[in-house]
């Protein structure tokens, strides 16, 4: 069965996605997690898609990401530069594209706009020639398929193999935009390799967004910035960071306390009272936020997360995809997520969660 892909209205959708490797395989090593984090970058500055929060681990991935609605003026102004400029279009392609392959595109345009034909038809060829690439822009299919097929073509081509290196079609889920509940799937991605017991500490797992972030990498930074809804953009320094990332730290301490069972053991690994309480040795105030200790699997597979509001919103949108009679969205999680609901009841459904490595 395809993943029912739900889709977010407004200037802004932010979407949580999964996707995993083939039979569960640990495939991924240092040199595979490397070469998915160079294209997933490349990918987003030719699509325009944004990586929020991230990571990689053995045999799957997650990304938050931010797409800006195509009808939105400032994406109205954007399209249209890259219409009308061939210079910046071109750049836009060099990112995922070869510079004989970018070359050909480029004599192609000069062919057009040197020839005898009148302005309007070298309007009308040049846009034929762009719109596949532009249509392939601020699209989370294109984005996440085109880079699961480039990472499986290098992979197949260094390993020497053949076929699908990929489980199924990504999945995704429908985050609302609102600061807390960005702040709190991010913090999700960022804790994966310490919920699977690889490192004690996410800033240590250098293949996740919170990692780049601490080491100083700019597109991460504001990644954290709009998960927190912190700071306009050009506005942050290295005093907002500061902030940013106390804010941002402290959040993920808390999310990400070792659980214990009745019988005292470890149910759920993360972070040690020893560590908390170095952490509130040196002043860092954790907040009462207990929702990401386990793994919630409404975060994966609920289709969509919000307010009851925003559930109804998206549900109405996508009734006719999701084929349902109900005349109610919004399901109510039988763990405690707040006021926060999700778009399908997962109590209902028997499917098993990801793997944490």
């Amino acid at each position: 069965m395809r993943n029912l892909r739900i889709l977010g209205a407004g200037p802004v959708a932010y979407y949580h996605v999964i996707s995993r490797v083939i039979e569960r395989r640990f495939i991924f090593d240092v040199q595979e997690r490397e070469r998915f984090r160079k294209l997933m970058r490349q990918q987003e500055a030719f699509s325009g898609v944004r990586v929020l929060s991230w990571t990689c681990l053995s045999n799957h991935f997650h990304m938050l990401v931010a797409i800006d609605d195509k009808q939105a003026e400032a994406q109205q102004a954007e399209l249209d530069r890259l219409r009308d400029d061939d210079v910046y279009f071109l750049e836009r392609l060099r990112h995922v594209y070869k510079a004989k392959a970018v070359g050909e595109i480029a004599d192609a345009l000069e062919q057009i706009r040197m020839s005898m034909i009148s302005k309007d038809e070298q309007m009308v060829q040049i846009g034929r020639l762009k719109q596949p690439y532009l249509e392939r822009m601020y699209n989370l299919s294109a984005f996440v398929g085109e880079l699961k097929q480039r990472l499986s073509q290098w992979y197949n081509k260094v390993n020497d193999r053949k076929g699908t290196l990929w489980e199924e079609r990504f999945k995704s889920v429908l985050v609302q935009g609102e600061p807390g509940l960005l702040a709190l799937v991010a913090a999700y991605i960022d804790l994966n390799a310490v919920r699977a017991g690889i490192v004690t500490e996410p800033r240590r797992w250098r293949w996740c967004g919170y990692a780049e972030a601490v080491a100083a990498q700019s597109r991460s930074r504001d990644g954290l910035f709009e998960v927190l809804g912190e700071g306009a953009e050009g506005n942050r320094d290295g005093a907002a960071w500061k902030v940013v990332h106390q804010r941002y730290r402290r959040l993920l301490l808390n999310s990400g306390q070792q659980r214990f069972d009745d019988e005292g053991e470890v149910s759920a690994k993360g972070f040690t009272r020893e560590q908390l309480e170095l952490e509130e040795s040196r002043d860092f105030v954790l907040p009462s936020v207990e929702l990401l200790g386990h793994r919630i699997r409404y975060f994966a597979d609920g289709l969509a997360l919000g307010s009851a509001a925003f559930i109804e919103e998206t549900f109405d949108q996508n009734r006719g995809k999701m084929r349902v009679k109900r005349s109610r969205a919004s399901r109510s999680p039988k763990v405690a997520l707040g006021a926060l609901h999700t778009l399908i009841d997962l109590r209902s459904l028997r499917r098993e969660p990801l793997g944490r490595s």
